[in-house]
């Protein structure tokens, strides 16, 4: 085998270590969407007009990844007021089974939520609602012009994914259990 052909194949077998690797340390229950994380945040009958998500490089000061974290965002128009849409959003946080479950949040799960309202002595309406668990750190802006038609939410928010500490790696070609040959 030549040497191109040896490198391929040594770089193939270690994309299929990596794979395997990471599906082995359950980094998450369930595979993570962006639309599937932002439907049940989304405000009834608003139309999303921008969604993203990325990598939120979670680091240390030294600049090392501490865990595996994404971030996404969207931003959403309304026809209803801005204060439908905080009652809306009230009534969803206020922690009981169903809104629990919709927001993918356990029973035993503590959170906070706090919700500020940014408009005294402005020409709009700005309010900001921020939840926060041990886990996930969610920030919602509803806001809305005198001049504008429409009510604003963006919406954003950062997750991060603790790998379990009993996870084994599958081993890597040519190497024994949970080590690595250089």
């Amino acid at each position: 085998m030549n040497e191109g052909k040896a490198m391929r194949s040594k770089l193939a077998n270690i994309c299929v270590w990596l794979v395997l690797a990471g599906s082995a340390m359950n980094v998450a229950a369930e595979p993570v969407s962006l639309m599937g994380t932002i439907a049940p945040w989304r405000y009834p009958k608003s139309s999303i007009n921008h969604a993203k998500g990325s990598d939120a490089a979670t680091i240390d000061a030294e600049g090392n990844r501490t865990v595996q974290s994404t971030v996404f965002e969207a931003r959403m128009t309304t026809e209803a007021s801005v204060d439908e849409v905080l009652q809306h959003y009230r009534e969803l946080l206020t922690r009981n089974p169903d809104h629990d479950a919709k927001l993918s949040i356990q029973p035993n799960e503590g959170r906070s939520v706090v919700f500020c309202d940014e408009s005294e002595g402005r020409p709009f309406e700005l309010h900001v609602i921020l939840v926060n668990s041990k886990t996930t750190s969610t920030t919602l802006i509803v806001s809305k012009a005198t001049d504008e038609q429409q009510t604003r939410i963006s919406w954003k928010q950062y997750s991060k994914y603790p790998i379990t500490t009993d996870a084994r790696l599958p081993n890597a070609p040519g190497q024994n259990a949970n080590t690595a040959d250089e």
